[in-house]
């Protein structure tokens, strides 16, 4: 059931929430495949992950708390503003279980009526533990639970992201975090441990799982929420964040890298 509608000030905000989040398409040439046999048979359908929408608050919604007690949220939506033509308009950004609670009520109590909902193109981040690259996504015990949802914290940064194409280039990095690229740190050779690199699209790389395999390229620190976002939406929701092994000036350390969340049959090499 479909209740998107786009006016001026959904669209104004989803610029203004989602930054410049079609990145031009950048041509790379396909890994080539490996030998492992192993590797090969581990090459199975992955996991669409979780979506996440941005919801205009309309009538009979006032406040992200309405929402969540009429149609039986767990938890208050984190709110967000936007502007355009219109005026100002309230929305709050749902994951994909909470945007179905939200069309079974719409169905059931105003099936005539359009509320706007706007996919955000975002690489999925898990709000309660990351998972680990290297571990299938499909399996229920590798797709880590905790009852407590992980509060995001300044503390937790800065992070170090392995970086393997467009991303790991200064120019690149200072444009989307709004900076000189005199302000960007240093990017430093690394290698990531359980990984390899395929294509999709005939266009972008990708890393997906392979226990064993390596792939070389770059660590970066991210610093705050704002600049891991920034690369969150550069990466889009073909992509989601995980933990990862990283060997960095001859050690291991942990870190986070961009795992694709398409289907086994959308790559090639």
């Amino acid at each position: 059931m479909d209740y998107l509608e786009l006016d001026n000030s959904a669209i104004q905000a989803l610029t203004e929430l989602g930054r410049d989040v079609f990145p031009s398409p950048v041509f790379t040439s396909p890994s080539p495949p490996t030998s492992d046999a192993a590797c090969s048979a581990r090459r199975r359908r992955f996991r669409r992950v979780q979506a996440a929408y941005l919801l205009r608050l309309e009538h009979p919604f006032s406040t992200p708390r309405d929402l969540a007690n009429t149609i039986g949220l767990s938890r208050v939506p984190e709110p967000k503003n936007g502007s355009g033509d219109d005026g100002e308009a309230l929305f709050c950004r749902l994951n994909q279980q909470e945007i179905d609670s939200f069309d079974l009520w719409a169905v059931r109590n105003c099936p005539e009526r359009r509320f706007t909902r706007i996919p955000l193109p975002i690489a999925h981040k898990d709000a309660f533990e990351l998972p680990s690259l290297g571990h299938d996504p499909t399996l229920p015990h590798h797709r880590p639970f905790s009852v407590q949802k992980h509060t995001v914290s300044e503390k937790e940064y800065p992070v170090p992201y392995f970086f393997y194409g467009t991303l790991a280039d200064t120019k690149r990095l200072s444009g989307l975090f709004g900076v000189p690229e005199s302000n960007i740190m240093p990017l430093k050779p690394a290698s990531m441990l359980d990984g390899r690199l395929r294509t999709w699209g005939g266009l972008y790389r990708a890393i997906v799982d392979c226990p064993g395999e390596r792939v070389d390229g770059f660590v970066y620190p991210i610093t705050s929420l704002d600049e891991e976002d920034a690369i969150r939406a550069y990466e889009t929701a073909n992509y989601e964040v995980v933990k990862a092994r990283i060997v960095l000036d001859g050690k291991e350390i942990e870190g986070r890298t961009f795992r694709f969340a398409g289907f086994e049959d959308e790559l090639t090499g």
